[in-house]
């Protein structure tokens, strides 16, 4: 069979073939072929996640820092905290707490810098490090609002520890005496009746009634009244 023969062979096997199919049309099911159903292939099981877990160091020295504060001016202090302080927990809040409560400096007054600008109390220690665990003490600088002023006035220890053991005196009962109600003259001046005798009482009296009546003259003539009056009883 040449090619030529064989393609119109073909062609002629498709035209019998009808375009569309109806539909009414119904296949012969015993013209199917029989073929095996395909399943897709099980898949592979998956490892377990495992989480990388970090053996907790032998030693505490690496998650603690010593923290220092110093005041080059006025006033020249250096603090250091008494205990080593946890980096990932303590905030800059807390260590200005401990340096309050330490020196008794008002809390809003303390200002803590670290290569010398302002740390924001919300930081913690792990923040100021970035990550440099390294160190074994950190420094501070410690900025006093207000200067020497803020700082309260604390006596020496000796004078304090002699005042935190100086006993308090035991109070005494004392009976105490009735005031006097009647006033007693000084010895030397005269009192009573005789203080009527003199000028100087009715000098006094003639200014308090010129205060009163606002007029030199009636107040005059009302003590001329009563000193005559008094002579007479």
């Amino acid at each position: 069979m040449t090619e030529v023969s064989f393609a119109q062979s073909f062609i002629a096997l498709l035209g019998t073939i009808p375009s569309k199919i109806g539909h009414d049309h119904v296949e012969d099911p015993r013209r199917y072929t029989i073929t095996t159903p395909y399943t897709i292939p099980q898949h592979p099981s998956q490892k377990p996640f495992r989480r990388s877990t970090t053996l907790p160091s032998s030693s505490s020295s690496s998650d603690t820092i010593t923290v220092k504060a110093t005041s080059p001016r006025n006033p020249p202090l250096s603090i250091t905290l008494p205990s080593p302080l946890q980096i990932t927990t303590t905030s800059i809040l807390d260590i200005k707490n401990q340096i309050s409560t330490q020196t008794g400096i008002p809390l809003p007054k303390i200002k803590l810098l670290h290569q010398k600008k302002p740390a924001q109390d919300s930081k913690t220690l792990k923040d100021i490090l970035a990550g440099d665990n390294t160190k074994d003490e950190l420094e501070f600088g410690l900025m006093i609002i207000g200067g020497a002023a803020s700082v309260p006035a604390q006596p020496p220890p000796q004078q304090q520890q002699q005042q935190e053991e100086k006993p308090e005196p035991e109070k005494m009962e004392i009976d105490q005496q009735p005031e006097q109600t009647n006033p007693v003259a000084a010895p030397g001046q005269i009192s009573g009746r005789d203080v009527l005798t003199t000028e100087e009482f009715w000098d006094d009296l003639g200014g308090f009634l010129e205060q009163r009546v606002k007029d030199e003259g009636v107040a005059r003539e009302a003590v001329e009244k009563f000193k005559l009056a008094w002579t007479a009883s």
